[in-house]
């Protein structure tokens, strides 16, 4: 059933694509594969400041190529900064796992309310500001609705405002079509870590 699995996984082929594009055989399998998750930890930490939405991996023969797509660009990311960047992270690849070609690429993304994990990243950071959690789920809710979202619904669960049991309050506006292939529906999940203890947050979002 739709409901009970992940949306993206759902539609891997269909709407959605890997994050990790490439092609290995068994021996050098576990090394791309070691390659990709230090490529990602290590991006995410220095782009810290930033929120990340999505990072992809291509492989073409020796050639790894790398879109990071983040909510917003700015001054920080100049041709100077990437540059350097891209030299630096190219001797700390070379020196790890001898990849000598690296190609960085840096993707900003428009229209941030239609991205389920920017949507996501901004519903954490009001809650561990200790903001009342239905006037946020309400905004988030308005904002991508406004963006051009057909529909959302967006999930909580948790010790919510401090009640002393667990419990989980969802809103949904629109069609979010969870059972249909072809609908392109973007899902994330995060937790946001309360002086009440964990939050969970789950996103979806139906884009034309």
């Amino acid at each position: 059933m739709g409901q009970k699995v992940s949306p993206l996984g759902f539609r891997i082929g269909i709407t959605k694509d890997h994050n990790s594009c490439w092609f290995a055989t068994n021996k050098k399998y576990s090394s791309f594969l070691a390659q990709d998750m230090f490529i990602r930890r290590y991006i995410q930490k220095e782009f810290n400041d930033v929120s990340i939405s999505n990072i992809f991996i291509k492989r073409k023969l020796d050639l790894v190529t790398i879109d990071v797509y983040l909510a917003k660009t700015g001054s920080l990311f100049s041709n100077s900064f990437l540059d350097d960047f891209n030299k630096n992270f190219s001797k700390i690849l070379f020196n790890e796992f001898k990849v000598s070609l690296l190609s960085l690429n840096v993707v900003e993304v428009k229209d941030v309310d239609m991205c389920s994990y920017l949507v996501a990243e901004s519903i954490k950071k009001q809650l561990e500001k200790r903001l009342p959690f239905r006037k946020v789920i309400k905004s988030a809710v308005t904002k991508s609705l406004k963006a051009g979202v057909k529909g959302i619904k967006v999930q909580i669960s948790g010790r919510l405002n401090g009640a002393e049991i667990a419990r989980s309050e969802w809103i949904r506006q629109g069609q979010v079509p969870l059972h249909t292939l072809k609908a392109n529906i973007d899902y994330c999940s995060c937790r946001a870590q309360t002086i009440f203890g964990v939050l969970g947050i789950k996103v979806w979002l139906y884009i034309n």
